[in-house]
């Protein structure tokens, strides 16, 4: 019982990315401390993602969403070196309906307990009451945060995304400080 559930949670934290956040849709983000997902990071933080004389544009916020959702969009390079980083933060309630707190913790502290082949997961420790990093493609990497009764999520989709991991995780360390 307790692989399926944990299984449940690394399956819809799979699924977020990949379906509810796509370079063609909008961010979301629930009620939080900070009114606004883009005043949870600074361009001098998401800098290093990007190469030396590469500008990285400031953050557009979403549209309120259902549920109170909104994220933040960042955006540099060009063509093939084309990156986006999105800054999502949602009540957990709303993206994890019926799961308790502990379920949702126990899924993101084991997201490797059954990689897909290609797929590359580890636990964070140390961040939120609960955090990971994931990634099916060289493509797109994720981190995972859940606190406060919330998830905060960034994904960074670019061709060498999976490359910049201890990024992605610093910036959602970052940006959990804030939350």
């Amino acid at each position: 019982m307790a692989k399926r559930v944990a299984l449940s949670i690394i399956l819809a934290l799979a699924l977020v990315p990949t379906g509810l956040v796509t370079p063609r849709t909008e961010r979301f983000v629930a009620a939080q401390t900070t009114s606004n997902a883009c005043g949870l990071l600074t361009i001098d933080e998401i800098q290093p993602l990007a190469p030396v004389n590469e500008k990285i544009a400031d953050g557009v916020g979403g549209a309120s969403q259902p549920g109170g959702r909104m994220t933040c969009r960042y955006e540099w390079g060009s063509g093939t070196g084309r990156y986006i980083l999105h800054v999502i933060v949602a009540d957990a309630s709303m993206m994890f309906a019926g799961k308790s707190a502990d379920v949702i913790k126990q899924g993101l502290a084991a997201p490797a307990a059954m990689p897909a082949a290609g797929t590359v997961s580890e636990a964070i420790p140390g961040v939120g009451e609960a955090a990971a990093f994931k990634s099916d493609s060289p493509f797109l990497a994720t981190t995972s945060a859940f606190m406060k009764g919330r998830i905060l999520q960034l994904n960074l989709d670019g061709y060498d995304a999976r490359d910049k991991k201890d990024q992605v995780i610093a910036l959602l360390k970052a940006a959990t400080a804030r939350l």
